[in-house]
């Protein structure tokens, strides 16, 4: 009986732990307008260009760029394990939005949420993006 316990207990603590895990489905699947959000005025392929330059310089392994439509380009990239960190998936959506300027939107996840250390690589991409584009206030 003992024996047939702790392989529950061992069973469910692993699927509590993959449910808790990011990948880049996941993050893929998550919607276009997740994320934390910048705007830019530069046209849209000099924003596509300087997010993957920024991503390339972040040393961010670029696993998938697509083009969702016509106004909207995703990259996906992963940064594998640290001394600190299991790894990190990061997603990048770079939108023409109908008002005029270009919608940057990171999500950056832990691949394992309880390690609370990991870094979110969401202000390390504004920042790169900021010097390259400079950001444009919105009211």
């Amino acid at each position: 009986m003992a024996c047939h316990s702790s392989s529950s207990l061992t069973a469910l603590a692993c699927a509590l732990l993959a449910a808790a895990c990011a990948s880049v489905q996941g993050v893929r699947s998550q919607p276009l307008d997740a994320g934390d959000v910048r705007f830019y005025g530069a046209p849209f392929g000099d924003v596509v260009a300087a997010t993957r330059a920024t991503v390339l310089a972040l040393d961010i392994h670029v696993q998938d760029t697509a083009t969702v439509d016509s106004t909207t380009w995703m990259v996906l990239g992963t940064k594998g394990m640290s001394f600190t960190s299991y790894g990190e998936v990061v997603r990048v959506i770079v939108h023409q939005t109908a008002d005029g300027p270009i919608a940057v939107r990171v999500v950056s996840k832990r691949r394992l949420a309880t390690n609370i250390i990991a870094r979110n690589w969401t202000d390390s991409i504004f920042e790169r993006l900021d010097a390259i584009l400079h950001p444009q206030p919105q009211s």
